[in-house]
């Protein structure tokens, strides 16, 4: 086993990665982001060791290292660096899609996530730099922005249970998220099947992601399709936030919307 597995310090609770917030514009919550769980366990990592509230981000590269990944997400350490080393050989090619509606038609955006990433055989951490095109959505935040504790999502072991999450989160003021069932497919990149099949699409990502959220975060939680004529057009979440959700209401910078 490698030397990096011997290293093992206690994090204290102040820098314990799940203490601290992930933050984010709400243009790129309800954007597709291609990614896969350890791609977004990692990107979530390093976003909890922005500040928000930063006017750049940082010129130094962000470190992850396996020890609190394994800490965070409750992994051993051995997966906890297979799950970088796998992530950072993919995540370089990952990027946000951004669907603009113009008077001319369908604009569609994509934005990297990272402009470098990078790791050492044996040494047990992953360091990644966020794209300047990205960052406007990441640091600078004083409006219209998604927060929550990383603890919140540590558990999960969907990527949709995740997304359904942030755009709930988004929408906790309210305690209601309707979205337009195309919105929704971009949100959660639903396959072609899906699309074309509501049946699959609530059997193998609405309802999991929703018994995911209700079992690990408590959520009490109900949806409903709503149709135009005899094809589902819309969603309908009602939810009443777990108690952390609750406290991460108070104070809260976020404003509810897109």
């Amino acid at each position: 086993m490698k030397r990096f597995l011997t290293e093992k310090r206690p994090i204290s609770q102040e820098t314990s990665l799940s203490n601290r917030s992930v933050s984010m514009s709400n243009s790129i919550v309800n954007s597709a982001h291609s990614l896969n769980l350890s791609e977004k366990r990692l990107v979530s990592a390093a976003l909890a060791k922005l500040d928000g509230i930063a006017k750049t981000p940082p010129s130094k590269p962000i470190r992850i290292t396996a020890v609190e990944f394994a800490e965070c997400f409750g992994v051993n350490e051995r997966t906890a660096y297979d799950q970088l080393k796998k992530a950072g050989d993919t995540l370089f090619n990952r990027y946000i899609t951004r669907v603009h509606q113009t008077p001319k038609g369908e604009q569609v955006e994509k934005i990297r996530w990272v402009s470098r990433i990078s790791y050492k055989n044996g040494e047990g951490f992953v360091e990644l730099n966020f794209t300047e095109h990205v960052a406007p959505y990441l640091v600078d935040l004083e409006r219209r922005f998604t927060t929550y504790k990383l603890e919140q999502t540590r558990a999960l072991r969907s990527i949709h249970s995740w997304r359904l999450y942030e755009n709930l989160k988004r929408w906790e003021t309210t305690g209601k998220w309707i979205v337009e069932i195309d919105e929704f497919h971009q949100v959660m990149e639903s396959s072609k099947s899906y699309q074309e099949n509501f049946a699959q699409l609530r059997k193998w990502v609405i309802e999991p992601a929703v018994k995911e959220l209700r079992e690990v975060n408590g959520l009490d939680i109900e949806w409903m399709p709503r149709k135009t004529g005899r094809k589902v057009t819309r969603l309908v979440f009602i939810f009443e936030p777990a108690a952390q959700m609750k406290m991460d209401l108070e104070p809260s910078n976020s404003v509810v919307g897109s």
